[in-house]
């Protein structure tokens, strides 16, 4: 071929090249000599930093219609009508996840694309996804104020060490010491126990892991008998009388009870209830209903 200016050369568009396509490169490795490269092995890996300012686009994908990954910068100076944009999965397909992962997790952030069918076609956004050693935190400008605990499976509200004695623990407000306020009204979501008393010298054991129990007494006077085991510090329980048959009674007998010389919680018709709160080590009245024995 006849020598020509690379000016003069015809021009390959961006659809037209190859990765095998050559280009002329100079090696200074050792000392300047004239060599080939092929597209593919100059962009495999460039070992310098790389920075593009201004007005630009770089996008990843599987295909043109799909997006993966994009850095949009529409202009020079950003502004609301032009903003700097970056973008994981613009084209929203399915099979086109986001994750970030750290030295325990391999999902420590993860956003699944596909949809749960058996959820009702939902996405997922992830932390700790794999339930590693991962916690999450959020902070406030006073400190934190939202952190998951991995290890203890809690959360905690205003504090980074919740109790692994509850699900939730909700510290005090430093300058009002309140830790929850309500809008609306307070429910207990968890279904009631429903017990039967048993004879005196095989009470029914009160589960103390669910916050109410309703209690049923039969009329036989050796069957309405009930015991109550110790509490965590704070946990409230609520008992109901539900259905006490005529001339008997639901007796109740806490391991620790905290009202003076008193030692049994007895009901005597149906609908009566109490409120307990466990505090210093026992079980203390704080509600009674209309009725309720205290003995």
């Amino acid at each position: 071929m006849a020598d020509k200016k690379i000016t003069a050369l015809t021009a390959l568009d961006s659809t037209g090249k190859d990765p095998t396509d050559l280009l002329h490169i100079i090696d200074f490795s050792a000392s300047p000599v004239n060599k080939k490269i092929t597209l593919a092995n100059l962009f495999a890996r460039i070992d310098t930093p790389v920075s593009s300012v201004g007005v630009s686009n770089f996008e990843y994908g599987p295909t043109t219609a799909i997006s993966a990954f994009k850095i949009d910068i529409p202009n020079a100076t950003p502004a609301a009508s032009a903003e700097t944009t970056v973008v994981i999965n613009e084209s929203s397909n399915a099979f086109v996840d986001f994750r970030v992962e750290t030295n325990n997790s391999a999902q420590a952030i993860f956003v699944d694309s596909s949809d749960d069918s058996g959820a009702g076609n939902v996405n997922y956004v992830k932390i700790n996804g794999d339930s590693a050693k991962v916690d999450f935190q959020v902070y406030s400008d006073t400190g934190i104020l939202v952190h998951t605990d991995s290890n203890d499976h809690s959360v905690g509200i205003g504090t980074t060490t919740p109790s692994a004695s509850y699900m939730l623990d909700v510290a005090a407000d430093a300058t009002t010491g309140a830790s929850v306020g309500l809008a609306g009204w307070l429910g207990f979501s968890a279904t009631p126990d429903n017990l039967t008393g048993g004879a005196t010298g095989s009470k029914t054991a009160i589960p103390v892991t669910t916050p109410i129990a309703h209690l049923t007494a039969t009329n036989t006077s050796s069957a309405g008998h009930f015991s109550l085991a110790n509490g965590t510090e704070g946990q409230i329980k609520i008992l109901v009388a539900k259905a006490i048959t005529s001339s008997q009674a639901a007796t109740v007998t806490p391991t620790s009870y905290g009202a003076a010389g008193d030692t049994t919680i007895t009901f005597n018709a149906d609908g009566e209830s109490v409120t307990l709160l466990y505090s210093n080590a026992r079980w203390n009245a704080i509600g009674y209903g209309k009725g309720v024995d205290a003995s």
